[in-house]
C-alpha cells in the first residue's frame, strides 16, 4: 500500500503556497500596525499546562489532545496556542519589564478529532492575546484588528457575534440558576452534558448535540453583574460603526473566559461556519502564577480562512520570475550554470534546465514560468563573451556581455 499522509492532515502543495503565504504575511502586516509583536512557543507542552488552564472539563482535554510520556513526565501537543503564551509571559518574567504586551503568533496545533471540511487533526491557528489590561476598549480592539485582517484578505461574508459570558462574581448565582433549571430535564441531554452537570454545568452550554435544549435555557447575559453590564456596554461603544450583533448564545467552550466572548462565523464554510472567536480572560495570568492582570484575545483557523479564500474566488498572483537560462547544447551547460548564478548573486531570481532537454524543450519551460527574460548561452555568444537577451513579453532580442545583461535585467528592461 503507498503511503498516504496521515487522516486530518494535509499536504500544501507549491501551488498553494502563496495563499498560505498572503495570510501570513497580511497577519504580520496588520496585526504589527495595531502594535503587536510575534511569539512562537513550542508545539508540546506540559500536560498539566492544558489541565490547569485550558479546562479538566472540556472536550479539548477530556478526549483531543494527543498525550505522549508517563505519569512522571507527560506531555501533550498543544490543542490551542493561549495557554503556552500564557506560559511564556509568566515563565520569562516578561511583567517585570513592562505591564502591558500585545502578543501574535501563528503556528501548528493538534487536536484529535474526526477529520471533516475545516476541521484537521492538525491544523494552524493565527491569534493574538493582548494582557496586562481590563480596557474593554481592548476587546474592541481585537474584534476590529480580526475584522481589519479580513477585510485586507478580501472575506467580506462574515459576521461578528458578541455576548457576556459574567466574572467570578456573577457566575456562581448563575450557575446554580442553569442547574435548577437542567435537573429535571437531565436525562434527555447526552451522556457528556450528563455528566458535566456535577462538574462543570457551564459546558452544557457549549454542547454542539444538545442544542435544541439549550437554546430554552435563560441566557447568561441576562445575568450578569452591574459591572459586566457596564463592560459590554463600553465593548458597544467602542465598537460603533462596526458590523457585529449580540448574541445571547454564544459562549466559548474553555474555562478561562470571562465577560466579552465572541465568535466570527462565514456562510462561505457550510456547516462549520466558524472562523474564529475569542474574548477576555481576566484570571488565566493569575492561576498560572502571574500578576493578576486582564488580557483578552483570539484564535483563528488558517485553513478557514483559506476556504474562505476560495469559496470567493481569491485568485494567486504568482511571482514572475527575472530570468532562465537556456543552453544550445551540452557543451554550453557548465557556462549557463555559471550565468544563472552570476545572476543570482545580484539579486536576481531565475533558473535553467538541470535534465539535459532540448533547446525548444527549455524555451517552453521558460515561457510556462513566466519568466521575463530568456538567457541563450550558445557556442557562437560565448566565444564573443556575451549572451543573448530575449524579451519574453515583445520577442525582441539583443546581445549583452554578462556585466551589461546583469545591469539590464536589474533595470527591469532587456
Amino acid at each position: 500500500m503507498p503511503f498516504q499522509a496521515p487522516p486530518g492532515t494535509e499536504d500544501v502543495l507549491p501551488e498553494r503556497v502563496p495563499l498560505w503565504l498572503r495570510v501570513e504575511e497580511a497577519v504580520r502586516r496588520v496585526f504589527g500596525a495595531y502594535g503587536y509583536e510575534e511569539v512562537r512557543a513550542p508545539v508540546f507542552e506540559y500536560t498539566q499546562l492544558f489541565h490547569k488552564s485550558t479546562g479538566e472539563v472540556t472536550d479539548i482535554v477530556e478526549k483531543e489532545m494527543y498525550t505522549f510520556g508517563d505519569a512522571e513526565e507527560s506531555f501533550s501537543l498543544r490543542p490551542e496556542l493561549t495557554p503556552s503564551i500564557a506560559r511564556i509571559l509568566v515563565e520569562h518574567s516578561l511583567f517585570a519589564k513592562r505591564n502591558f504586551w500585545k502578543l501574535f503568533y501563528i503556528g501548528a496545533a493538534f487536536r484529535k478529532e474526526r477529520p471533516q471540511k475545516g476541521r484537521l487533526r492538525q491544523f494552524h491557528q493565527l491569534g493574538v492575546e493582548a494582557v496586562g489590561s481590563a480596557d474593554p476598549a481592548l476587546d474592541a480592539e481585537t474584534i476590529l484588528m480580526f475584522q481589519h485582517l479580513l477585510r485586507d484578505l478580501g472575506v467580506t461574508r462574515y459576521e461578528a457575534r458578541i455576548n457576556s459570558i459574567g466574572c467570578p462574581e456573577c457566575r456562581p448565582a448563575y450557575r446554580e440558576l442553569l442547574r435548577k433549571a437542567i435537573e429535571p430535564e437531565i436525562a434527555r441531554y447526552c451522556e457528556n452534558c450528563r455528566r458535566r452537570l456535577g462538574r462543570n454545568v457551564f459546558r452544557i452550554l457549549d454542547c454542539k448535540a444538545c442544542v435544541a435544549l439549550t437554546e430554552k435555557l435563560p441566557p447568561v447575559i441576562e445575568h450578569t453583574c452591574a459591572k459586566c453590564k457596564e463592560h459590554l456596554a463600553a465593548v458597544e461603544k467602542a465598537l460603533a460603526g462596526a458590523p457585529y450583533k449580540v448574541d445571547p448564545r454564544i459562549v466559548r467552550g474553555l474555562d478561562y473566559y470571562t465577560r466579552t466572548v465572541y465568535e466570527f462565523r462565514s456562510d462561505l464554510l457550510g456547516a462549520q461556519d466558524a472562523i474564529g472567536g475569542g474574548g477576555r480572560y481576566d484570571t488565566l495570568i493569575r492561576d498560572m502564577g502571574g500578576p493578576d492582570v486582564g488580557a483578552v484575545g483570539f484564535a483563528a483557523g488558517v485553513e478557514r480562512i483559506l476556504l474562505c479564500l476560495d469559496a470567493a474566488g481569491a485568485k494567486i498572483d504568482a511571482s514572475r520570475p527575472d530570468f532562465y537560462v537556456v543552453a544550445v547544447d551540452g557543451s554550453c551547460r557548465p557556462e549557463a550554470f555559471r550565468v544563472a548564478n552570476s545572476l543570482r548573486g545580484a539579486g536576481l531570481a531565475g533558473d535553467l534546465d538541470f535534465e539535459g532537454r532540448s533547446l525548444k524543450a527549455q524555451f517552453r519551460t521558460a515561457n510556462k514560468s513566466g519568466a521575463r527574460t530568456v538567457l541563450v548561452v550558445g557556442p557562437d555568444e560565448m566565444a564573443r563573451g556575451k549572451v543573448k537577451l530575449k524579451n519574453m513579453q515583445d520577442g525582441t532580442e539583443r546581445e549583452a556581455s554578462l556585466d551589461e545583461a546583469r545591469a539590464i535585467l536589474k533595470g527591469g528592461t532587456t
